[in-house]
């Protein structure tokens, strides 16, 4: 399927504006794919970096004048009138926001299997979820309707659905993006991404988004990465252990030195410490942050409480999730066992990375291509897993401790589904991780 850059946008808009504006919105009210929710009716005029590139907002982050529902029923009909630093800086670069796009309810899933909207369908394979929580960002990158778009991630969100769906996906440094306009499940977790067709482009929005333009230069044969065969590397499908595998063996003849490594602290591996502590630490944050998000809305959604949304959710597994939540809150002292998990996991990825002086870590994204929709399990290494926890196993863990991670796609046989290789650097380096990925990503497509 043809996908758009941001060169080709730009150059498109400059020679037809009003007609190349017209011809995005056409296509997004024709289809029939989950992947536009509410369409704008307006085409940027601006002049700047990015004038007259369309791009999708995740519909949990406000854009002023746009319906933003967060995909569950009691936001229903909310339109915010103003929108966060981080759209408006975007917007001020010129970009067009040509719609909002469908997401898992609330953030709360992999798949953007909407209850109350239906299924965002995977452009690769419409049968397919394109993931989540983020499906309809990256579903819209992939189908070739825009050339970026903003999502967010709390446990895998902008990765797992690049990964699904063939396109570039950053989740940057916890708090390196302002997070006003977007509703926050978890303070310690939650950051907005970008996903674009190329490294370049997820660079370009991100250095609007920071003012950090600068990227490093880093030759393939001076990367140094390592590989955390233990449990990121464990538990594959084989055609993602094919693919990635494939991936390392292009990596390493082009001279880049793969060093074998663990992300440990005292011999507890980061995707146990995961396990335990993500899901309290969430689910007490989000009963601290929803309440500060619904007060901050007009009638009548300020008179909602967060049993009141629970209650209303519209998807079997959020409102398992949500009802869960609301009656029976994690008591503080478990939460603040998992805000020490979180410090051992930073330093056990930061360890990792120091004592071989890695640029990055590299492993398989996600351990499996995209699922059927409605599917609840899967097979990995012979052991049967529901879906949400075998896709969160290996993006999990970074999101728990905040850490920057992209992934890319990798070269996979024809007509086979995306893989994605995940790539993730030291806290706040994540200008050398883009220009880490921009290696990695030209090296895999020679």
């Amino acid at each position: 399927m043809p996908r758009l850059t941001i060169d080709q946008a730009r150059a498109r808009h400059q020679a037809a504006a009003a007609e190349f504006s017209a011809e995005v919105r056409t296509d997004a009210r024709a289809d029939d794919r989950g992947i536009f929710w509410f369409v704008s009716e307006g085409a940027s005029d601006a002049s700047g970096t990015l004038a007259g590139v369309p791009f999708g907002v995740k519909d949990n982050v406000t854009v002023a004048g746009m319906p933003m529902t967060c995909g569950t029923p009691a936001f229903r009909g909310y339109v915010p009138e103003s929108e966060g630093a981080m759209i408006a800086s975007i917007r001020a670069a010129g970009a067009d926001c040509v719609g909002k796009v469908g997401l898992h309810e609330l953030g709360f899933g992999t798949t953007s299997n909407n209850g109350m909207m239906g299924p965002v369908r995977n452009p690769n394979d419409t049968t397919r979820v394109p993931g989540g929580s983020s499906g309809g960002s990256a579903a819209a990158v992939a189908a070739g309707l825009v050339a970026f778009a903003i999502g967010n991630d709390t446990g895998g969100s902008m990765r797992i659905p690049g990964a699904y769906c063939g396109v570039v996906g950053m989740r940057p440094t916890t708090d390196r993006y302002p997070l006003g306009g977007a509703i926050m499940l978890s303070n310690s977790r939650d950051t907005c991404g970008v996903f674009a067709n190329s490294v370049a482009d997820v660079a370009l929005v991100d250095g609007i988004i920071t003012g950090q333009a600068d990227l490093p230069t880093v030759a393939v044969s001076e990367l140094r990465l390592g590989v955390p065969r233990k449990d990121f590397w464990q538990m594959l499908q084989p055609e993602v252990a094919a693919a990635c595998e494939a991936a390392l063996a292009k990596l390493a003849a082009a001279g880049a030195t793969l060093v074998e490594t663990e992300v440990t602290i005292n011999g507890v591996g980061v995707h146990e410490l995961a396990e335990k502590g993500a899901f309290p630490m969430v689910a007490f944050e989000t009963l601290m942050n929803m309440p500060t998000f619904i007060a901050g809305l007009p009638e009548p959604y300020k008179s909602l409480t967060v049993a009141d949304v629970a209650a209303q959710t519209a998807s079997p597994d959020v409102h398992a999730i949500m009802e869960h939540m609301v009656s029976q809150p994690i008591p503080r002292d478990v939460y603040e066992s998992t805000v020490q998990m979180r410090h051992d996991m930073l330093k056990a990825y930061a360890d990792a990375l120091t004592r071989e002086n890695l640029h990055a870590l590299v492993y398989p994204t996600v351990p499996m291509v995209a699922p059927v929709i409605g599917q609840e399990t899967v097979i990995l290494d012979g052991v049967e897993m529901p879906v949400f926890p075998a896709s969160i196993r290996n993006t999990d863990p970074g999101s728990m401790a905040g850490q920057p991670a992209i992934t890319v796609p990798v070269p996979v046989p024809a007509g086979a589904l995306p893989v994605g290789l995940g790539i993730e650097c030291a806290v706040d380096a994540d200008r050398l991780m883009l220009g880490v990925a921009a290696a990695i990503e030209a090296c895999l497509a020679n």
